[in-house]
């Protein structure tokens, strides 16, 4: 009796407890990673019989052939002849949502996700189509709860993990997809780190919008950390820094930017002069000027800050120099034509020709395209800073900087040198191109 008294009070210690749960789990474990082997098994099975079957095989040499319709009635025909046929079901729906039939296709993968048996890979596939289907339909919230679902069930995913990323990008939850975006760099799902800079450039955006320029500074610094070349959060954060007074280390943002990207550059003049006039250093922006015109001599921007800078000190003859000089860079610079057409006012000219001149300024088209371009595809636009809506990259756009022109906008020399130049007081002009950044949120 003391013996089995004893067993019993063996068998019921805490440790002979767990050591069976942990028995039992391992049994459970065991036995699903069995039944998921069976399941793929009879899925490659399946899928192999599938590709082997002539309805399959012809729909697909159709679709090679850029023959859709004849590859969905190839595909229709089957199904409705074998209604079991769901891996051709699966490819229909598939082809129709590829020719941008979303309603279509969100109804073919919702009848099919409500067939009884459905296997686990047909089911994850189906609903990660569905997805696909809800999103072109604009219906972003059930497209994500719908890939949220295929993650919870394989988190191994990828493709999955990149729609929901791309989901809530455009839906602006840019920390929930740069919580995204970064798990996919740890998982090396995501090689290239600009889209997660380009998505922490975002969230600094939010915060410096809603005034938190401390949270914003933290993750435009983090943007910049995974990608230098990030010329939209070295903007920012520039600002971000000369709002604070911290004017050492807003300039030591701005030469990074000229190093890394100074066709860029003029988009933070504004910022630069503001720095400069903290320092009660005038003729030091006059110098930085001057420099950056040597340095960049067929970049038109530098010579535009320096037309106005010269008219705010009226002097009129080193602007008008300037002037022409952006004008022999960039015949079409709308800004130059109008600072210019301010100068010749003030010579007394006959109203009537300036009256024209400024219609015919006013009505002159931008050049077509737009002034940057995507390093990736191609794509042109007016903005310096986007995704690019034709290959969807995260990316800084290359600056199109005009090609100086053939022969002078004016004829005959382009003096008085700055030497020999005369100081006349002139109507205030602006010149210089400002960046899209919204106006500095109270604290």
């Amino acid at each position: 009796m003391n013996a089995w008294w004893d067993l019993s009070q063996e068998l019921s210690s805490p440790s002979t407890l767990m050591l069976a749960g942990v028995l039992v789990c391992l049994a459970l474990l065991l036995i699903a990673r069995r039944r998921r082997a069976v399941e793929a098994s009879r899925w490659r099975q399946r899928r192999a019989e599938a590709l082997h079957s002539q309805p399959f095989e012809r729909g697909f040499d159709l679709l090679l052939e850029a023959r859709w319709q004849e590859a969905a009635n190839v595909l229709k025909d089957a199904v409705k002849r074998d209604p079991n046929r769901t891996l051709e079901y699966l490819e229909l729906g598939k082809l129709f949502r590829r020719r941008g039939e979303p309603t279509r296709t969100a109804r073919m993968f919702e009848q099919l996700l409500a067939r009884p048996g459905l296997d686990r890979a047909m089911s994850l596939a189906a609903q990660y189509e569905l997805a696909l289907a809800y999103r072109a339909l604009g219906w972003h919230e059930d497209a994500a709860a719908r890939l949220e679902q295929v993650l919870g069930t394989d988190p191994s995913h990828a493709d999955a993990r990149r729609e929901l990323r791309r989901i809530h990008e455009e839906l602006g939850h840019w920390e929930t997809a740069a919580a995204v975006e970064m798990l996919r760099v740890q998982r090396g799902e995501a090689q290239d780190r600009r889209t997660l800079a380009a998505l922490l450039t975002q969230q600094g955006k939010v915060a410096w919008a809603a005034g938190n320029l401390r949270d914003s500074a933290a993750h435009l610094r983090s943007a910049l950390t995974l990608d230098p070349d990030g010329s939209e959060a070295a903007l920012y954060l520039g600002r971000i820094l000369l709002r604070q007074g911290k004017l050492r280390q807003a300039f030591e943002v701005w030469d990074g930017l000229a190093k890394a990207r100074p066709e860029l550059l003029f988009l933070a003049f504004r910022d630069l002069q503001a720095a400069f006039r903290q320092l009660k250093n005038e003729a030091g922006w006059e110098d930085f000027l001057r420099a950056f015109t040597e340095r960049h001599p067929d970049d038109p921007t530098g010579y535009l800050a320096l037309a106005e800078w010269y008219e705010s000190r009226d002097q009129r003859a080193e602007a008008l120099y300037c002037l022409r000089q952006v004008l022999e860079l960039d015949p079409l610079c709308r800004e130059a034509q109008l600072a210019l057409l301010s100068l010749y006012r003030a010579q007394d000219l006959p109203s009537e020709v300036l009256d024209s001149y400024e219609r015919l300024v006013r009505a002159m088209a931008m050049p077509p395209g737009g002034r940057f371009r995507c390093r990736t595809c191609g794509h042109t636009g007016a903005e310096p800073f986007w995704k690019c809506p034709s290959c969807h990259t995260w990316a800084t756009p290359e600056r199109l900087i005009p090609q100086p022109s053939a022969m002078p906008i004016m004829a005959g020399e382009l003096t008085p040198r700055l030497s020999q130049a005369h100081g006349t007081p002139v109507a205030p002009i602006v010149v210089t191109r400002e960046t899209t950044m919204p106006p500095a949120p109270s604290a």
